[in-house]
């Protein structure tokens, strides 16, 4: 029997995508996903968990491209946990979702170039 860590996440990023080259690997794009759950407290205050999401090749560059802060996701894919010690020595660790998928749930992220004119309308003689 196989251990399973699949993932299946739908909520909004809380931050524009960040992306990077990794050489001899391509492109790497991560976010994090604010996930709101269906329990809150006495006050009526609903609990939201926070997720790191990392995403890969041709996956990243079009998360880089199409999405942005507030775009709403829904992601599948797999846990992963990182393992790394400091300077000092000292173990650290952080579980974060490799994902295989991403279905943008929002609009094509707008783009706001000012600097950009139009060209003005022309009369149909």
């Amino acid at each position: 029997m196989n251990n399973l860590a699949h993932v299946t996440l739908d909520g909004n990023l809380t931050h524009d995508p960040e992306s990077r080259k990794v050489k001899n690997h391509g492109t790497v794009t991560s976010f994090n996903v604010a996930v709101n759950h269906e329990w809150g407290n006495k006050e009526g205050n609903k609990s939201v968990s926070y997720i790191p999401v990392e995403t890969w090749d041709k996956l990243a560059e079009n998360c880089a491209q199409y999405l942005a802060k507030g775009s709403k996701v829904t992601i599948t894919g797999y846990l992963r946990q990182d393992r790394w010690k400091d300077d000092e020595g000292q173990p650290h660790s952080r579980i974060k979702v490799l994902a295989q998928s991403v279905r943008f749930d929002s609009k094509k992220k707008e783009t706001t170039d000012d600097s950009v004119e139009k060209e003005p309308e022309r009369d149909a003689a």
